[in-house]
């Protein structure tokens, strides 16, 4: 029968858009074959081999789309420093330690953005107010996206030098900490100087790469993940996909996603970054990778926005061949052994191919989530486009896709750890892996509500609305589970999350509203199930209090609630 079929389609005949993106752009007749087509094979190009559906972009247009919002915000960074006059940022403390509200100089500064005033010399604030801001930093600072070697870190920081020396941390990074320890401190006083903190933060962060730090490129970018997390909690989301941006370009740019990759033409010769001294440094690296990858997916997820790390299943030159991370005190035991090397890591978790690799870590397990989250998201989006043509011919693979990561979303949930305690994570303080896991937990949830909600919508079946609710209930009762109590003094002082899984709770939320809605539509008690989302948002507002985004997203549910 194929080749009956065959004889009955002219072998030259490509309907219109079919063609790769190679060809398109290179104005070549493509033969439209998958998953390289025959002028990309011949040509010796099969990474630049893509197809994209309808309005959907290519892989070339985003990158080139990064380069030219980089290359204006640097004009912009350029012209700005011509023209603005120097005004001298004064450090937000008293000689005697005592934090003060910031001065006029620094108020000054404050309000001149990027690209504002000239920097002048800004000293550190006394070592023992330093070393507090520091240790009010450090319980959260995984939550924040922090990824370097905790002890090394502080020994750096404290280093008797003034910002800018080279046994210092770079100075992006060094105002960054102080901005999110600020930010976390109770002391009204000291969050007085946030502010100026924030401005001085993004000077810093603007210049780091330009400048001749041993570790800018690595510092750089741990900057701009603190700095993106910053403004995503404050809701600020423009700048917070602007810092995003700049780390994904820079950790592609130095090869984070080829580390100990056995492509053997897949690390630029162009990277700037020397061979890691020892499994430690290697390490940071692994992390690093992982946590902009993480950074990037969530929010572009969580704000209905494409990714700057494109669909990680496409064959292009920045899949991530980089090994699944190990938690920090791992790398620091040598555990990931020397000759190990990877290729297709998310490829291969998606495929179900076996690798060596497992990815068990905590750190593992939290990319994953994401990794399904945003197939979950792509896929939906693939079903939506098919049930909206008449033609539904290609439904099969659909279906067939939605099982394949139906199963992988179940198995995935299945390896996770308990929220509350963990053998396998025991390395890690418990307030800190019961955040972490919270997060993973809530985001392969909401992965689960979304993957479920297109077969339940209009009662076409009644196992995905189980799915559906299950998952929001998973969700709304993982959080009710870390709710300060007397009982469990850790769980009293779980305090600060990753402000990213405010928009799964939204989304659990929204699953029972609508449910309580259906309800009473029929009426079905319902009392159990309000009762129970009640008491969720309630612990939603615990968390709120000090995360702006978090705080709006209570309100928003809850004003949805009264109305029902």
């Amino acid at each position: 029968m194929s080749s009956t079929r065959k004889s009955e389609v002219p072998q030259n005949y490509l309907p219109r858009g079919a063609a790769c993106v190679s060809c398109r752009r290179r104005k070549m007749k493509c033969d439209g074959q998958h998953p390289v087509c025959g002028q990309c094979d011949r040509a010796g190009r099969p990474d630049d081999c893509e197809y994209v559906l309808g309005s959907e972009r290519s892989t070339v247009q985003i990158l080139e789309d990064n380069i030219s919002r980089l290359e204006a915000r640097i004009q912009e960074l350029q012209s700005a420093e011509t023209t603005t006059r120097a005004v001298s940022l004064q450090p937000p403390y008293s000689s005697s330690g005592t934090p003060s509200p910031p001065s006029s100089a620094s108020s000054d500064a404050s309000t001149s953005g990027v690209g504002g005033p000239t920097r002048s010399t800004i000293s550190d604030p006394p070592k023992n107010v330093a070393e507090a801001l520091l240790a009010g930093f450090m319980p959260y600072a995984a939550d924040f996206g922090f990824f370097l070697n905790l002890s090394r870190f502080r020994t750096s920081m404290f280093q008797p030098f003034p910002p800018g020396h080279p046994a210092r941390p770079a100075p992006a990074l060094i105002f960054s900490i102080y901005l999110w320890a600020i930010r976390v401190s109770p002391d009204p006083t000291i969050r007085s100087t946030e502010e100026a903190y924030v401005k001085r933060a993004i000077q810093e962060a603007a210049t780091t790469l330009s400048g001749n730090h041993p570790k800018k490129e690595i510092h750089s970018i741990q900057a701009e993940v603190l700095l993106a997390t910053y403004f995503f909690s404050l809701g600020r989301f423009l700048e917070g996909k602007y810092h995003v941006a700049n780390a994904v370009s820079t950790s592609l740019s130095i090869g984070l996603h080829k580390i100990r990759s056995s492509h053997n033409d897949s690390v630029p010769n162009s990277t700037t970054l020397p061979r890691p001294q020892d499994s430690t440094e290697e390490g940071e690296r692994i992390i690093a990778a992982w946590t902009v990858f993480n950074l990037d997916k969530a929010w572009a997820l969580a704000l209905d926005s494409e990714p700057n790390f494109r669909h990680s299943t496409q064959p292009m030159a920045a899949r991530i061949d980089t090994p699944w991370p190990l938690e920090m005190e791992e790398f620091e035991q040598g555990a990931l052994p020397q000759h190990a090397r990877t290729a297709n890591t998310v490829l291969n978790f998606l495929t179900g191919t076996p690798t060596p690799d497992t990815g068990v870590s905590t750190r593992a397990l939290e990319a994953k989530a994401f990794v399904l989250w945003e197939r979950v998201t792509s896929f939906v989006k693939k079903y939506s486009s098919a049930l909206s043509r008449p033609d539904q011919q290609n439904i099969g693979p659909i279906l067939q896709e939605f099982t394949t990561l139906a199963n992988l979303l179940d198995a995935q949930i299945a390896c996770l750890p308990p929220i509350t305690s963990s053998p396998s994570t025991a390395r890690l303080p418990p307030t800190e892996r019961t955040r972490r896991v919270l997060v993973t937990h809530s985001i392969l949830g909401a992965a689960m509500i979304r993957l479920h909600t297109p077969f339940a919508a209009g009662g076409r079946s009644e196992s995905s609305r189980r799915k559906k609710i299950d998952g929001a209930k998973e969700i709304l009762g993982n959080l009710l589970s870390v709710r300060p109590h007397r009982s469990n003094p850790p769980l009293a002082q779980v305090g600060w999350l990753n402000p990213v899984v405010g928009s799964t709770w939204v989304e659990a939320a929204q699953v029972l509203l609508d449910e309580i809605s259906h309800s009473k539509k029929t009426g079905t008690d319902e009392r159990g199930l309000s009762t129970f989302l009640q008491q969720a948002v309630s612990v939603m507002g615990d968390f709120g209090f000090n995360i702006p985004l978090i705080n709006f997203q209570v309100h928003k549910v809850q004003d949805t609630f009264s109305y029902l």
